[in-house]
């Protein structure tokens, strides 16, 4: 088997296109098609429907793609890590963030690794923590900050902070400003929550089955960008740490109301864990690697104080 074959396969699968993948491996149409014919043959099975549009994967190839991203990647940072200095040549690093942590993070994330580290080439990834902790463990990415500790024994994972939630809404609300809510009040305004059972959703069930209420749910979305352009159209409120929509709360596009528990002062409980997780046995190794983790690691802390 030609390794060099499955990265092509991988850049084709990804780009949809026999000419774009062309372009950006810097190889000729037809040679590429020819290797992608070859492969084809050698595991005896079509790996692509070709149509007007593009290249679509089968069945067969989207099993392929996902059986070797992981293994592709290890492969890439083993050869990376033969080197005396990992990042003495180009690096390639791979970090995923959940949407709310993107927005927050991933700029100011990119352009300072980019300052510290120049010969990386960065990729971030956005998505759920389920997501994010699949694609993690199966060496698709190399770190990932999630909004809960990951159950995994092959990962290791440091805790970077705690986030307390807030109610959050449109200016125009008829909430009294800045006022400290109660979560059983919260939870009977119309909602707009992450759909998925992990990270920050997994918080807002538990504390509504503590609180025995029930969630007046009127509409999942599980990108940050939606839910707070919703919220400033008067769809309702959501509850997440206000750092998340800092940037719309100190323009005045949004506001924020505490949340309390039963003793009528901020509850513990209604907050997420923000952690960093890495895989145990990764080929990115080395000081500077560590060094990497520790950059990323700092500017989480800073930009998620309150």
């Amino acid at each position: 088997m030609d390794v060099r074959r499955l990265g092509y396969f991988m850049r084709i699968a990804e780009d949809g296109s026999l000419t774009k993948a062309s372009a950006v491996l810097r190889i000729a149409q037809p040679a590429l098609s020819r290797q992608m014919r070859l492969l084809e043959e050698e595991l005896g099975v079509a790996l692509f429907s070709r149509t007007a549009r593009g290249m679509r994967l089968t069945e067969e190839g989207a099993v392929l793609r996902a059986s070797v991203a992981g293994p592709l990647r290890e492969l890439e940072l083993a050869l990376q890590n033969i080197k005396s200095f990992p990042f003495a040549a180009e690096a390639n690093i791979a970090i995923g963030l959940p949407t709310g942590l993107a927005d927050r993070l991933a700029t100011p994330m990119a352009l300072r690794i980019d300052q510290a580290f120049p010969s990386i080439k960065l990729r971030i990834v956005e998505g759920i923590n389920g997501s994010l902790i699949d694609w993690l463990s199966r060496g698709v990415v190399d770190f990932v900050l999630v909004e809960e500790e990951p159950h995994h024994d092959q990962l290791q994972v440091q805790k970077l902070a705690s986030l307390p939630l807030v109610l959050v809404g449109s200016t125009a609300s008829p909430l009294p400003r800045a006022k400290p809510i109660a979560f059983a009040e919260a939870a009977k305004l119309p909602l707009v929550l992450p759909s998925h059972h992990l990270g920050l959703r997994a918080v807002i069930n538990d504390a509504a089955i503590w609180a025995q209420v029930k969630l007046n749910i009127r509409m999942e979305a599980d990108s940050a960008r939606l839910t707070k352009d919703l919220l400033r159209d008067g769809m309702g409120y959501a509850l997440m740490p206000a750092c998340y929509c800092q940037e719309e709360i100190d323009a005045g596009r949004l506001q924020s109301w505490p949340l309390i528990g039963p003793s009528l002062s901020i509850d513990p409980s209604l907050s997420i864990d923000i952690v960093i997780a890495s895989r145990k046995n990764s080929q990115l190794t080395g000081p500077r690697v560590r060094a990497l983790e520790g950059l990323i690691s700092r500017i989480a802390v800073e930009l998620l104080q309150p």
